[in-house]
């Protein structure tokens, strides 16, 4: 019997030869060309995570010499945050309730949005585009904007002023209460097109099944909505809020233009206190000590909301 060479190569390439010889073409080759990879994640990230941490057990500052040299204090810098630093407190809290409010509008006005494009309308391709512009500016530029739009004198001023007269007129940026107001309708028009996009593609993917046979039982659109789609958009909406909280406890840029923090500290985010403290009061160590505080924070955050459908979500990819 005749053997041609190229039946002798698809041979010892067949999935019985390769599982046989427990080998794979390319194997090696493929984990090498994985190693400058590994490598440039390890300097960039790896590396200053262990030096950010090395350093929160210090009380190193950059007045004080080498990091190396600084006394090892354990985690006396730990506890003074979470026990004493009423400020870091405050700052936690004060975040969390802006981040419950801006979610929560979020996601009203995001899911409002979703379901009316789900609808067919004339000029839907361009309200489309439009309503994800906001998505697409960077957030320092947003909080120059809206910076301007809420000074004494600005459009909004103006606006209240004919709609409701002189006493309409609100100092946004004097008062602790309107300027916290002035942040959430930064944050709120800057991200809602999140989740509009990410809601309207939850409604888009929703199988017709269910809602058909809701229908042939007699369910009114309401009832439709609310028994059967929404929870089967129950893993989306927790997918939503995970990319948002994980965005908006680093809330800094649009605060840091709208109010640096005022006025006092009524609107000091946790992101922009430990900003302060490393490059304003040079208390790095300290500083890294509140940074690792808040990831540990964000990481049980994220194990919380992801607890509901992770079974869910890890079935749906294999």
């Amino acid at each position: 019997m005749n053997h041609s060479p190229s039946s002798d190569i698809s041979a010892a390439t067949s999935p019985q030869a390769q599982a046989a010889t427990g080998r794979r073409p390319g194997t090696g080759i493929g984990k090498a060309m994985t190693i400058p990879g590994q490598v440039v994640s390890v300097l960039v990230l790896v590396l200053p995570l262990l030096v950010a941490l090395y350093m929160s057990f210090t009380d190193w500052s950059p007045t004080r010499g080498s990091l190396f040299d600084a006394s090892f204090v354990g985690f006396e810098n730990y506890s003074e945050l979470l026990v004493y630093d009423t400020r870091f407190l405050y700052a936690v809290l004060r975040t969390a309730l802006i981040s419950i409010i801006c979610l929560s509008l979020e996601f009203a006005f995001g899911l409002g949005l979703a379901v009316l494009f789900m609808r067919e309308f004339r000029g839907k391709s361009l309200l489309f585009s439009a309503f994800l512009t906001p998505m697409m500016i960077l957030p320092v530029v947003v909080g120059y904007i809206f910076w301007m739009l809420f000074q004494s004198n600005g459009p909004i001023n103006q606006i209240l002023e004919f709609l409701f007269g002189a006493q309409a007129c609100v100092e946004w940026f004097r008062s602790a209460p309107f300027a916290v107001t002035a942040v959430i309708i930064t944050e709120v028009w800057h991200w809602t097109p999140l989740f509009f996009l990410i809601l309207l593609s939850g409604l888009n993917s929703v199988p017709e099944n269910p809602v058909r046979a809701a229908v042939i039982l007699g369910a009114s659109p309401r009832q439709v909505f609310w028994r059967v789609v929404l929870p089967m958009l129950k893993p989306v909406i927790i997918v939503a809020f995970v990319i948002r909280s994980m965005e908006i406890i680093k809330l800094f840029d649009e605060v840091f233009m709208l109010t640096r923090g005022g006025p006092g500290s009524s609107t000091e985010t946790i992101s922009l206190y430990i900003y302060k403290l490393a490059f304003n009061d040079f208390q790095l160590a300290y500083g890294a000590a509140a940074a690792f505080i808040v990831l540990i924070g964000s990481l049980v955050l994220v194990h919380m909301l992801l607890a509901p459908v992770r079974d869910q979500l890890l079935d749906g990819g294999r």
